[in-house]
């Protein structure tokens, strides 16, 4: 089976390099709703009062997008719509590099998608001037939210189908279920020799830690703990491995995951490269 990764996120990294004003979050959110939690990486631009960027949602949630809204004084609103046409309100006040809110899940009643509610609170990790990341720790963060964001995008299968990046993950290493989303949670990057350690060029090979999260009939809520290592002399996945699950995976996971893992990294990496 061929997967074909959809980069719509590298619209949004493209316009972190003109952007006034970057900054970016992380926290958590709660599906007050169906009691279900969930973790936030929030890209914020701002040029006067208006806002874009992108919203990465993990956990045993979904619906990272673009975003669009506006900033008056401390409050901030925005709306995001995903790919499957799940749109959401949010809105949240800053107070001390914190910023803390509710949203609101708007029903498609085709899809049997109810009106949901729910809280999130994140805490200020970067900002900085003109979308150019000061620090190496300031690159990794934004460039750990660009791998996350392509493992969790869109994919179209060879007969045409389409499905999201943590499901194909998911169908790929476990028999029965559904994958709900990607969050990554560690890197390791080896740089070039005389790098600046701000530039996805300079980038020599880099190991991610990640979390696949999905829904099973034995085990209703699990994940299951991966890391993928990518080659960017070589332009290759060089390993990907699952490193422990709540559930059971195929027989042939071990072989499935390593054939997913080249499609998906060499996609993701390409991505992020072509949108500097």
């Amino acid at each position: 089976m061929k997967w074909i990764l959809f980069t719509f996120v590298s619209a949004v990294l493209t316009t972190a390099s003109i952007a006034k004003d970057t900054a970016l979050w992380d926290g958590t959110c709660r599906n007050v709703t169906h009691q279900l939690d969930g973790y936030l990486k929030l890209l914020i631009q701002q040029e006067g009062s208006q806002i874009s960027g992108y919203i990465s949602i993990s956990g045993w949630l979904a619906g990272s997008a673009e975003i669009k809204g506006k900033r008056d004084g401390n409050t901030i609103s925005f709306v995001s719509k995903d790919p499957a046409g799940v749109r959401i309100e949010w809105s949240g006040i800053v107070r001390d590099d914190i910023l803390d809110g509710e949203y609101t899940v708007d029903p498609i009643v085709s899809a049997g998608l109810d009106k949901q509610v729910g809280e999130f609170k994140v805490e200020l990790v970067d900002k900085h001037q003109d979308g150019i990341p000061e620090s190496e720790a300031a690159f990794r963060k934004l460039f750990m939210l660009g791998l996350e964001s392509e493992l969790n995008a869109p994919v179209q299968l060879s007969d045409g189908t389409m499905e999201f990046g943590a499901d194909s993950i998911f169908q790929a290493i476990h028999p029965v279920g559904t994958g709900v989303s990607v969050r990554v949670t560690e890197i390791d990057i080896d740089w070039k020799e005389n790098a600046t350690r701000k530039d996805a060029k300079d980038i020599r090979k880099y190991t991610i830690a990640y979390t696949l999260y999905w829904h099973g009939i034995i085990t209703p809520i699990g994940w299951t703990k991966m890391s993928l290592t990518y080659n960017a002399n070589l332009g290759q996945v060089t390993e990907h491995k699952i490193i422990q699950s709540t559930g059971t995976t195929n027989r042939e996971a071990k072989d499935m995951a390593f054939g997913v893992g080249v499609l998906i990294g060499q996609a993701a990496m390409e991505a992020f490269l072509n949108s500097k």
